[in-house]
């Protein structure tokens, strides 16, 4: 195996990584959104299950943005 090759295969990875999480945030905001419009602020307090997939929601935005800006971080260091 090559460095280009290793190289390579981990941008295909990371694309993957990124667009899988994407999706989880998308499927993960559908429900939290048909739960909020068919249940009341109290009932959405006492869930911990909805509690959870708030939770787990903000987390994984956050882990996008987390990757974006070490790739950005790196693709502005090569520029410097």
């Amino acid at each position: 195996m090559t460095k280009q090759h290793s190289e390579k295969r981990i941008e295909v990875a990371l694309g993957l990584l990124l667009k899988t999480i994407e999706q989880n945030v998308a499927d993960t905001g559908t429900i939290l959104d048909e739960f909020e419009a068919t249940h009341t602020e109290y009932e959405r307090d006492q869930s911990r299950q909805y509690d959870a997939l708030v939770a787990g929601y903000f987390a994984l935005k956050e882990t996008i943005d987390s990757i974006n800006n070490r790739l950005n971080k790196k693709h502005n260091e090569k520029r410097n």
